[in-house]
């Protein structure tokens, strides 16, 4: 009996002791973590443990813009979860980013500028990051004359993610169609369609003068008309005089466009701010506008659509023996060289200068990509009108805005006294050229 009791006992303290081992074993591989699989996919329990990044993005998109933008910015958010963008609005965006690039530690990611010419020059200063391997990701797709500008040699310090033109004459296709009109193809057949709209009580076009940049774009138009886009380089790089005959033949040809009252009571034209301009068109109270490619967005909001309430034209030939050309440009990304968060910032550039991104923004409309591979059915009637100019025509840069930076303002100052007083267009030309000297010598 006793035996049988120790038998029992030692049994039974075999088993509980197996348990106990057993319980330490299981609790051990309860608390232990397991390796990741190397196959192991992106969205893996690692990947939620990664620490978010909050990618700062400065540019001056403001309003339909720069709403379009952020809708854009929160396409990639979802795709990337552990990103944050962040965009800054900067009024003085060029002061703010010499500023910060200045100090070596720079609170920006990413900028978006529209100085190539500037861009250049910081890169060359050593204070962007190269962008090659950005650019090598889209060999060939990008607009060439939008990366040419900011390649110093082999490098480049900017990708272009937007392009812009002024590409011609907007106007208002009701009225054209409702007095009998065709868009003119030539200066007579301007200056004739100015006579017809006048009589009827409609002012034939509308310049913006009151802020008087719109006045340079418009003076570009009839040089290149004048003179084909060598006259307009020579000119934007002073290697022709402001006093040149053919340049003073624009100046007549604008001089008597005004006289004869097709901008209107000079009076009046000068108080014109822009953008009221763009709602007057569509409401037919002026029948043409010469503006950029951006206020085919302000007409779709106000309600007009694209070739059904108003369409474009090239500037009329002038001179039929010379090629025509656009003015065209961009805004283009830098990253600063010790920018914060570098890897994140080249993974946002490289879907900025691709064609999802760009795809998003054109068909928000307003916008164009310098991204070839993004479709043209993503394009409304006139902006893929405008892609076809681009590719088509002559691209030259915007005179002004290459000019040494002080005598930008001139420009737009004299151009502005030529709206107020027509008759003095040769003083305008002579006094430009006197300015020139100056600023082109320092």
């Amino acid at each position: 009996m006793k035996r049988g009791v120790r038998k029992f006992a030692l049994l039974l303290s075999l088993f509980l002791l197996s348990a106990i081992v057993a319980g330490c074993i299981s609790q051990k591989e309860a608390t232990t973590p397991t390796s990741p699989s190397p196959t192991s996919s992106p969205t893996s329990p690692t990947q939620t443990q990664q620490k978010t990044v909050e990618v700062i993005v400065y540019g001056q998109w403001g309003g339909v813009e720069g709403q379009n933008f952020q809708n854009a910015l929160k396409q990639y958010e979802k795709e990337h979860p552990n990103v944050k963008i962040k965009y800054v609005i900067q009024s003085k965006l060029r002061d703010a980013v010499l500023t910060e690039l200045a100090t070596g530690s720079p609170g920006f990611d990413i900028a978006i500028l529209p100085w190539p010419a500037l861009i250049k020059e910081l890169g060359e200063k050593g204070q962007l990051e190269p962008l090659n391997s950005v650019v090598d990701a889209y060999k060939g797709e990008i607009m060439e004359n939008l990366l040419e500008p900011v390649k110093s040699g082999n490098t480049y310090y900017g990708v272009p993610i937007k392009a812009w033109a002024k590409p011609g004459i907007w106007y208002n296709v009701h009225v054209f169609k409702n007095n009998n009109l065709e868009p003119p193809k030539t200066l007579d057949e301007l200056k004739q369609v100015c006579d017809v709209l006048k009589s009827k009580g409609i002012q034939p076009m509308a310049s913006g003068a009151a802020d008087k940049w719109p006045l340079s774009d418009i003076f570009e138009a009839v040089l290149i008309r004048v003179g084909g886009p060598e006259l307009h380089q020579k000119l934007m790089k002073h290697e022709v005089k402001w006093t040149d005959p053919q340049v003073v033949e624009a100046f007549k040809i604008l001089s008597d466009l005004l006289k004869q009252g097709c901008y209107g009571d000079p009076k009046v034209a000068i108080g014109e701010k822009w953008e009221a301009q763009v709602a007057r068109l569509g409401k037919g109270e002026v029948a043409m506008y010469f503006m950029g490619n951006w206020i085919n967005l302000m007409l779709q909001k106000e309600g007009y659509k694209p070739g059904v309430d108003y369409d474009l034209i090239p500037f009329p030939e002038i001179n039929p023996n010379v090629d025509f050309a656009i003015v065209a440009g961009g805004d283009w990304i830098i990253i600063p060289k010790n920018a914060p968060h570098k890897e994140a910032a080249l993974e946002l550039a490289k879907w900025f200068a691709g064609p999802e991104y760009q795809k998003i923004m054109v068909e928000q409309k307003g916008y164009l990509a310098p991204n070839l591979k993004v479709p043209k059915s993503a394009y409304d009637p006139v902006d893929a009108k405008i892609i076809d100019m681009m590719a088509k025509y002559t691209v030259v840069p915007d005179l002004d805005d290459n000019v040494p930076s002080g005598f930008q303002p001139v420009i737009w100052n004299k151009l502005f006294e030529l709206w107020a007083n027509p008759d003095n267009y040769k003083q305008i030309a002579q006094e430009l050229e006197q300015a020139a000297q100056q600023y082109y010598k320092s």
